[in-house]
């Protein structure tokens, strides 16, 4: 019944005794994916007699636990709420909500109850309802410190009318976007419909992986016309271009930074460089430009670290565009994309391309580049030793005028806010997985205030001027950041930005990334 993916549930008001039947009934005829039930109800007595009564007991078989989230009846009586947990995990429940955690709660005995559940590896993970609402987050906030940032805990969190923009939940454990009927207003043909900002609030959620519940507000209304909506709305989302779909599958992926120096990379993850179109698009449109700018009349263009050579390719037609006479070289270190090289050479480039088998830092030519072109930029910029490499073979390979691509590039940082990265950050690797920086396309996260420049790095010196040593290369820097609401930093983006050649610039900062760039 999930449309793209998006699973629909209903939570009845009122008293529902057979859980069962409002399932096989009323949920099956909304269109529904599942339904928020009590667990029991009117089983206060069954603390004494120690088991529950079969008319207590909302969800009586295992039959339909698949499409049930529980909803806990008590959370003061820690006697009654263990036994419920006890029977939702017996049935196969796979959520209980708790209730809500308003402004009346007693933060610290909540956050006492949920931590001896979520403790409970073996029980039914419990979920924590806030309604979006002023001091909501700061409330959710002491609990889930004072629960020591239990990994397990989760958030269903209801909106209202004045919930219109929220990105400080979705860095956040949402679940659950709980949407009560009386947040929906009627249309001219009397179906409900949301307001246009709470249009485009769900429809950014829609951009997460939430469930949505519609709770009913009043007994007369029909869940069904509010389901079909929900469906509706998801229909109207536009389609993920090709290039945000080849990087969804990413979001929120921790992945150690290459290390292409060190190792030698395979031909998959060239291929999912190869990938990024927009970029060789920039590269090439640079290229063209250092081309056609270049006084000599016979051009020499190396291309360093070429892998399986898609900037060869790209030289090779810019200069076609430019008119000009090129000698492209290609430099390459791995002997199996070396390989890769040569069958290209002799299949797509006419055997145009001179094929070097070297270390960039360590190879003397014959005669010095005029264009010496990388791409050895990390997603910080300088962290996959782009600048000591490139100067060691501005050094030895190019022109004491020539132009190196790219020219420059600067590193950029931002507090953020995550706590599914942090989570995963912390499970990672061998203990250490706080302290290491990883590549990650994020989504699930709230940067807290706008990216600033921490250092940058130029090739623009005459090559006969770049120094020997790496001293000059070392880089410190501090920054104040003005954060506007309470939040919780669990960590650091980090950007750049790059100048190709002249205006040809990419980056990944947000208020200014390369459209259609995804690595």
């Amino acid at each position: 019944m999930a449309l793209n993916g998006l699973r629909v549930g209903v939570e009845p008001c009122g008293v529902i005794a057979d859980g069962d039947a409002f399932v096989a009934g009323e949920m099956e005829r909304c269109t529904a994916d599942f339904a928020v039930l009590a667990v029991t109800h009117e089983a206060e007595a069954a603390v004494d007699r120690g088991y529950f009564i079969l008319s207590e007991v909302v969800v009586k078989t295992s039959q339909h636990a698949y499409c049930v989230l529980g909803r806990a009846s008590t959370w003061g009586d820690s006697d009654l709420l263990s036994m419920e947990l006890q029977l939702a995990a017996y049935v196969g429940l796979k959520r209980v909500l708790a209730p809500e955690l308003s402004a009346s709660t007693n933060v610290a005995s909540y956050a006492r109850t949920l931590l001896a559940l979520a403790s409970n590896t073996a029980g039914v993970p419990v979920v924590v309802r806030v309604r979006a609402a002023e001091g909501a987050w700061a409330r959710w906030n002491r609990v889930r410190m004072l629960c020591g940032h239990q990994a397990r805990l989760q958030v269903a969190l209801e909106l209202g009318d004045d919930a219109c923009d929220l990105p400080q939940w979705r860095a956040e454990p949402v679940q659950l976007i709980v949407l009560p009927t009386s947040m929906f207003i009627g249309n001219n043909a009397g179906f409900p419909v949301l307001r246009k900002d709470h249009q485009a609030e769900i429809k950014r959620w829609m951009d997460h992986t939430v469930a949505y519940v519609i709770r009913q507000s009043e007994d007369n209304v029909d869940l069904l016309d509010y389901v079909r909506y929900l469906r509706f709305l998801a229909g109207t989302l536009e389609e993920l271009s090709t290039a945000a779909a080849a990087s969804a599958e990413y979001r929120d992926v921790l992945q150690a930074p290459l290390q292409p120096l060190m190792d030698h990379l395979e031909s998959a993850t060239y291929e999912t460089f190869e990938m990024d179109l927009p970029k060789y698009d920039h590269y090439e449109h640079a290229m063209m430009r250092a081309i056609q700018d270049s006084p000599r009349k016979e051009i020499v263009l190396m291309v360093v670290g070429a892998g399986r050579g898609p900037l060869v390719t790209r030289a090779l037609r810019a200069a076609r565009q430019a008119g000009r006479s090129v000698q492209v070289i290609a430099i390459e270190k791995n002997p199996s994309a070396l390989v890769e090289l040569q069958l290209r050479n002799a299949n797509d480039w006419g055997h145009q391309v001179t094929l070097i088998r070297a270390d960039m830092r360590g190879w003397v030519p014959a005669q010095r580049a005029d264009i010496l072109v990388s791409e050895l930029l990390g997603s910080f910029g300088d962290n996959e030793l782009s600048p000591e490499c490139l100067d060691a073979a501005c050094r030895l390979l190019l022109a004491p005028h020539g132009v190196c691509i790219p020219q420059s590039y600067s590193a950029y940082v931002a507090p953020l806010s995550s706590t599914l990265l942090h989570a995963r950050a912390q499970a990672y690797g061998d203990g250490h997985g706080l302290e290491t920086p990883y590549v990650v396309n994020i989504h699930a996260a709230h940067i807290l205030a706008e990216p600033q420049i921490m250092w940058s790095f130029s090739h623009t010196q005459p090559s006969d001027q770049i120094m020997g040593d790496n001293r000059h290369n070392q880089r410190w820097a501090a920054a104040t950041f003005r954060v506007q609401a309470s939040s919780l930093v669990h960590g650091l983006a980090g950007y750049f930005d790059a100048v190709l050649y002249d205006n040809v610039e990419l980056s990944i900062r947000p208020d200014t990334h390369t459209e259609d760039m995804h690595s």
